[in-house]
């Protein structure tokens, strides 16, 4: 396994992201048991501290250690999302500049396993599971999100399911496409944040829900794979990540954003390859600029 330099801000911004969703999606509020005023006022706490102290690896301990105690002791409140949250929080936390690669290691786990459970099921990898999910999206509707509504029309499902008649090759790409997220964040490969962030936003796009905190804290996972010098900040991860929580956030904001985002990357590359090939038609170069230009 490769071992990346130590990126405590991506920690940092990831453990950022996810406790703006935490918050904004109600889940800092919601805790069973009689002791659930308490443990509202904790989290909330917690949360306040990763988006404004430096102390992540504290915070992201205290909040992780408050959501696996919460999980172990009412049965009723446990869903794997917020198992994955505190897996990724818990990782933050023990991360050291010996060992930065555990919230990595973490996801490619998750990934990995995900897709060998449904490389070894017959029914994703002849495409019954793929055609299947999609006619009943069409049939039922929308699935939860914020500012969603359950049953919603899902006009994409409706569209696809007339035209899905054979999902093996839907069901392969998506088993192909966690394999290589998988290994993305085990080898820490350039490009991996965007598959990443493309496979969470396309689950989204499709089923209109955001299987609880595992879109947000699986878009957040991406800021692991982004060089520190390339990292954004603080105010821009809690800002996006508020604008995709809130209530008013609609299933197709996402992938605007993410095409966006793409447009603004792909003119930058246009640029720098344009000024790269001036000398080639003839655009003369400023002088001492060229590279055998004495120094």
């Amino acid at each position: 396994m490769a071992v990346a330099p130590v990126r405590p801000l991506a920690h940092r911004r990831v453990a950022q992201g996810i406790a703006t969703a935490w918050l904004f999606t109600g889940q800092s509020l919601v805790w069973p048991g009689p002791l659930g005023v308490p443990l509202a006022l904790l989290s909330t706490g917690l949360c306040v501290g990763l988006l404004f102290s430096r102390h992540t690896r504290a915070l992201a301990a205290g909040l992780a250690a408050l959501i696996a105690l919460t999980l172990l002791g009412s049965p009723t409140w446990f869903a794997h999302n917020r198992l994955f949250v505190c897996a990724v929080l818990a990782m933050v936390s023990l991360s050291t500049p010996r060992v930065p690669w555990l919230p990595r290691v973490q996801v490619a786990l998750v990934f990995f396993m995900a897709a060998l459970d449904k490389a070894l099921d017959p029914a994703w990898r002849d495409g019954r599971f793929v055609t299947s999910f999609v006619a009943e999206l069409a049939r039922f509707g929308l699935m939860w999100a914020p500012g969603g509504h359950v049953g919603g029309p899902n006009p994409l499902a409706g569209w696809l399911s007339t035209r899905l008649s054979d999902g093996s090759t839907a069901g392969l790409a998506v088993i192909a496409l966690e394999f290589a997220i998988a290994l993305s964040f085990l080898f820490d490969l350039r490009g991996g944040a965007a598959l990443n962030a493309l496979f969470h936003v396309g689950v989204f796009t499709l089923t209109g829900g955001t299987m609880g905190q595992f879109f947000f804290a699986g878009v957040a996972t991406s800021l692991l794979l982004v060089k520190e010098r390339s990292q954004p900040s603080a105010a821009l991860v809690i800002a996006l990540t508020v604008l995709l929580a809130g209530p008013w956030t609609h299933r197709y904001l996402p992938a605007l954003l993410l095409g966006a985002f793409a447009l603004h990357h792909s003119r930058m590359a246009r640029n720098w390859m344009m000024k790269g090939l001036q000398p080639a038609y003839g655009v003369d170069q400023p002088s001492g600029s060229g590279p055998g230009s004495a120094r």
